[in-house]
């Protein structure tokens, strides 16, 4: 999961934009209280709720604030690139109800501040937009830890299969925080992969340089002769190369604390690849005694 923020030197500090939804008539509540992931009874003029919308299947549709306004209505806050898809979901379930769905995001005035995308981001909030409908069930963006589900109340949309996740504890994606270096902000959806050591296409020489103090034997196995290896000692300073297209790794570390090394790849000068000829980068294992 990404999030962009808006154009402009100073975007992320300000509050990002916001799409709208009014529900009206008197069985608002109650439809909602059958559709969405919080509980809708707990909604008051001074009390908002934070809640999400899924399919049968527990994917979330939208993230959304409800506020009671003025009259009695409830007004939804979102993202604005979901409204429309949000709309036309609830829609579908509301024509059974006595309840009114209208888009009021170009006149809705709302005097409450909304988080920036910085202090969404540092509040470990996520949003759902355009590009990641029906991509998480709620768990997945640690929403039941945010307080968006409630567990105790009723039927609604989705239940099924977000309590199942929760009491079986069968989660096996989260969201966490990421720090990197980049000239370019992934777009929302966009899958984050990690090189790995030794696997471009056109890699030539694998190498590592140990850091550190531990003292182990890397063996590497020729494609040829799996059952030979050739062990060379990893030491503090030492510098090893070999093949990328050997299969290698360490013996066990039987010590405490950190063993960090260099790892590089080595690219043919022809290589089509953007990357320079040498690409380092720094792994750091931790190791404890049982």
């Amino acid at each position: 999961m990404t999030q962009q923020t808006s154009s402009g030197g100073n975007s992320a500090l300000a509050a990002s934009a916001r799409g709208y939804i009014r529900l009206s008539g008197p069985d608002s509540g109650k439809f909602l209280q059958g559709q969405v992931t919080c509980d809708m009874d707990s909604l008051s003029p001074s009390n908002s709720i934070d809640g999400a919308h899924c399919t049968p299947k527990g994917r979330m549709v939208f993230l959304f604030t409800a506020h009671c306004d003025e009259d009695g209505s409830i007004i939804l806050e979102a993202h604005p690139s979901i409204i429309d898809s949000a709309l036309a979901n609830l829609k579908k379930y509301g024509v059974f109800f006595k309840t009114e769905i209208t888009d009021i995001s170009d006149s809705y005035s709302n005097n409450q501040t909304h988080l920036s995308d910085l202090e969404r981001l540092r509040a470990g909030k996520a949003e759902v937009v355009a590009e990641t409908l029906e991509m998480f069930i709620p768990q997945m963006l640690n929403l039941d830890a945010l307080g968006y589900i409630n567990f105790k109340k009723g039927c609604y949309t989705g239940q099924e299969i977000i309590a199942r996740a929760h009491y079986r504890g069968a989660v096996k994606r989260r969201m966490h925080h990421l720090a990197l270096t980049t000239e370019s902000l992934p777009s929302p959806g966009d899958e984050i992969k990690v090189h790995k050591h030794g696997s471009g296409p056109d890699v030539y020489l694998s190498g590592n340089m140990h850091l550190d103090d531990y003292n182990t034997e890397t063996f590497y196995l020729s494609p040829y002769d799996e059952q030979n290896g050739h062990a060379l000692p990893n030491q503090k300073g030492g510098l090893t190369l070999f093949p990328s297209y050997v299969s290698h790794g360490a013996t066990t570390y039987e010590g405490d604390g950190l063993r960090v090394s260099i790892a590089f790849d080595l690219r043919l000068p022809n290589s089509n690849s953007d990357a320079a000829n040498t690409r380092p980068f720094i792994t750091q294992e931790s190791f404890a005694n049982n």
